[in-house]
């Protein structure tokens, strides 16, 4: 299937914010709502705000299957919006899938973009229709005290002042911290990071399959997973997932063939909280998974449940340099 572009996104266009799992209202606190809402503002893009965020009417997920796919066919019709963001994710976007338009969707190309369990939207309408789909930030990236430019110029450099190549250079600091259950929930605890490593050496280049790796699992075996074959995987995974969940995945992965099939794997940094340490080290995990394979892998990249995050083109096409510790997207908005 062709590639679509979508158009990148001007100031003369909306950023239409959406809630495709997880509740926002109720949930996330006006102040830091707002503070999103107004961060995207002061970088010039005025934001519509979908039922599915404003309204909360079910117990788990942000609205009724009919309410979250009406946001992403609305905005989809509308000629003033031209990027659909998730503010977060959760659970349960998959329910969506078989209700989504995708001919709509194809006919009408617009930025959509989110990372976790987003994943599973961007990954389905990717395969079903071309469209170029992005794993980035959502609102709550930038509704965080202490929002990282970082975040935002790689979303910039990638949806919308775009070049022919854009090269990924890693974050100096990032942060990992449940900030809402500080004393003072205004700051973040900065951490130095030690940029991209690398586990297995070695360049590829070829089309991009990103998202969480627990979400694109469920995909598997569905109409809405993508030929995997050459492909460059790029996984991230959220605060809950520990080293035996990991491992667990990364056996499923196996058991599917993935790593037979992938030309290079890169894996986003893990947070605290997944409680991988000295004592229970990633690297061990990767050791019983790649230390035969033929394809490079990088690791603790700037993407995932940390802050901050670059924008991966879902579908768009990729070059890593495990040698050089470098990273290459090719231009994916027109």
């Amino acid at each position: 299937m062709k590639n679509i572009l979508p158009p990148r996104l001007t100031n003369n266009k909306l950023i239409g914010l959406i809630a495709p799992a997880d509740p926002v209202a109720g949930v996330m606190p006006d102040e830091d709502f707002n503070r999103g809402v107004n961060y995207l503002k002061d970088k010039g893009f005025n934001v519509v705000l979908g039922d599915s965020v404003k309204l909360r009417t079910e117990k788990y997920t942000a609205g009724t299957i009919e309410m979250r796919v009406n946001d992403i066919h609305n905005f989809t019709k509308r000629d003033d919006i031209g990027c659909l963001m998730a503010f977060w994710g959760g659970y349960n976007s998959n329910q969506l899938l078989e209700y989504l338009d995708y001919n709509l969707i194809k006919k009408n190309p617009k930025i959509i973009i989110g990372y976790s369990d987003i994943t599973a939207l961007t990954t389905a309408i990717t395969t079903k229709t071309g469209l170029i789909t992005f794993s980035g930030p959502g609102g709550i990236s930038f509704a965080k005290p202490e929002p990282f430019d970082y975040t935002w110029e790689y979303f910039e450099k990638t949806c919308i002042t775009p070049t022919e190549e854009i090269i990924m250079k890693p974050s100096l600091k990032y942060a990992d911290d449940l900030y809402f259950l500080h004393e003072d929930p205004s700051h973040r605890i900065m951490k130095e990071n030690d940029g991209i490593l690398i586990f297995k050496k070695g360049q590829a280049e070829g089309g991009v399959l990103a998202g969480n790796l627990q979400t694109l699992l469920a995909l598997s075996g569905t109409e809405y997973f993508p030929c995997i074959k050459n492909k460059i995987l790029f996984i991230e995974e959220d605060e809950t997932c520990n080293p035996p969940l990991f491992n667990r995945m990364l056996r499923r992965c196996k058991h599917l063939g993935w790593f037979k099939e992938i030309s290079g794997l890169v894996i986003g940094r893990f947070t605290e909280q997944s409680q991988f340490s000295l004592e229970n080290p990633l690297e061990e995990t990767l050791a019983e998974y790649f230390d035969q394979v033929k394809f490079p892998v990088l690791y603790n990249v700037d993407f995932g449940h940390s802050d901050p995050m670059i924008t991966i083109p879902n579908g768009g096409y990729a070059k890593i340099d495990a040698d050089n510790k470098e990273i290459v997207f090719k231009k994916s908005v027109d």
